[in-house]
């Protein structure tokens, strides 16, 4: 009776450690753009590798530790999409304001990326590096 609630608890944590491993990897792509464009520093891009890299090696440890992925049970896999699924859950609930914490989540993370690659400003024109930025749009 516990190994299938193991493996459900197993496969929720690895989900969740998947999730954060794709996140930290989407964000050192984020930081590797700026890093080339010369926007951000190497310890924007080597936080960046630590937040994909730490979950990742941990995933590896716990499948090995499993017995590696030929011992992966049903109940790891229902474990396993349980945390994308709460966290789709947690995207479509309503905010105060009315709109989803999803649509929140995605303006907070392109208001960053425009922040670390210094994005153009809407309404400025064009105008690249000729005057101050703070006074554009």
């Amino acid at each position: 009776m516990m190994h299938p609630l193991i493996d459900f608890v197993l496969g929720f944590v690895t989900g969740g450690l998947v999730v954060s491993t794709a996140w930290g990897l989407f964000w050192l792509g984020i930081s590797l753009v700026g890093r080339a464009r010369g926007t951000c520093g190497w310890p924007i891009v080597l936080k960046s590798l630590v937040a994909g890299a730490v979950p990742l090696s941990l995933v590896s440890a716990l499948l090995w530790w499993m017995g590696g992925a030929t011992r992966i049970t049903l109940m790891f896999g229902i474990g396993l999409i349980g945390m994308p699924t709460l966290l789709s859950a947690l995207w479509l609930r309503r905010m105060p304001d009315g709109r989803r914490a999803g649509t929140h989540m995605v303006a907070g993370v392109k208001q960053l990326m425009a922040e670390l690659l210094h994005a153009q400003q809407q309404g400025c024109g064009g105008c690249h590096h000729e005057h101050k930025h703070e006074t554009c749009g």
